[in-house]
């Protein structure tokens, strides 16, 4: 059975900015995993479809180009 939780409980770790609809959590989130491990912002149990680009300090992590170009070079 699921454990129910007032909003009231999560005004410490939850921040909502009306203007922007941006939400800020305090501590670190896991999905598909209830205990985040690390000190990691974003947890990830699982796999992971992403669309988009994955960027690191803001800079493109890699690219569908640079996996098939890898995929190439190692055969």
């Amino acid at each position: 059975m699921a454990k129910n939780r007032e909003a009231s409980q999560f005004n410490s770790l939850v921040n909502v900015n009306d203007t922007t609809a941006q939400v800020g959590i305090a501590n670190s989130v896991g999905i598909n995993t209830t205990a985040p491990q690390g000190n990691y912002a974003l947890y990830v149990q699982g796999d992971a479809n992403i669309t988009g680009t994955i960027n690191t300090n803001g800079n493109p992590a890699a690219t569908l180009a640079d996996a098939t170009a890898l995929a190439i070079a190692l055969g």
